[in-house]
């Protein structure tokens, strides 16, 4: 809900509108009342990817599956560039944003091996 509001108030700001009314208080008073009513589902706690997890789950992967290989460079390749989940990974929905898909998200094409031993990454914009 929150995510609307703020929304709301920027189509307002870029209309040169009068916003007092998101900094009142009695909004974020019914904002808490709503959350309290719907009992908002707890969120998972989650925790850093770690150095030994990550080896953990690599050597748990198969490496003679395609899919599992692209799996292990992916997320070798996100630990190594401190990248977060959402930047590395999109739903198939994205890709119908046609030719702008590639100049937001990484590919397969964003990543050029250097050797055996090194990768380069260029990050979209």
């Amino acid at each position: 809900m929150k995510l609307y509001l703020a929304g709301i108030k920027s189509y307002q700001l870029d209309l040169g509108l009068e916003c007092r009314a998101f900094s009142d208080p009695r909004l974020e008073r019914t904002i808490q009342g709503i959350k309290r009513d719907h009992r908002e589902p707890d969120r998972r706690t989650r925790m850093p990817l770690t150095r030994p997890l990550l080896l953990q789950l690599l050597t748990s992967l198969n490496t003679t599956d395609y899919n599992h290989l692209v799996l292990k460079a992916a997320f070798t390749l996100a630990f190594a560039a401190f990248l977060p989940v959402g930047e590395f990974t999109y739903k198939a929905a994205d890709t119908a944003s046609g030719p702008s898909f590639r100049s937001w998200c990484l590919t397969k094409s964003s990543v050029r091996l250097i050797g055996a031993t090194h990768m380069e990454l260029t990050l979209p914009s």
